[in-house]
């Protein structure tokens, strides 16, 4: 399933153009492309709120867990990991 388009102006149909040209609020000049993305929009309102409560408590579980660590063996660990990824791309 395609989520997204990229044409050129010049492919575009006249119909499709002036539509595009609408959307936008200005005439679109030969040289230039439309890009189009299609996406579930990010939650809102209290679904929103829902969802950053839960985000906290993890963050929250997370950073109990790590309790009595110190900030050298955090600092480490990071390094460690990032470290790993720079020399191991997927």
């Amino acid at each position: 399933m395609q989520n997204g388009a990229l044409r050129k102006v010049t492919e575009l149909s006249s119909d499709v153009r002036h539509a595009m040209e609408g959307l936008i609020g200005r005439s679109l000049r030969e040289d230039e492309a439309i890009a189009i993305n299609v996406y579930n929009p990010a939650p809102s309102g209290e679904l929103r709120r829902q969802i950053s409560r839960q985000l906290l408590e993890r963050v929250d579980k997370t950073a109990a867990k790590a309790s009595g660590i110190s900030d050298d063996e955090i600092d480490a660990a990071i390094d460690e990991a990032a470290d790993h990824v720079r020399h191991h791309p997927e």
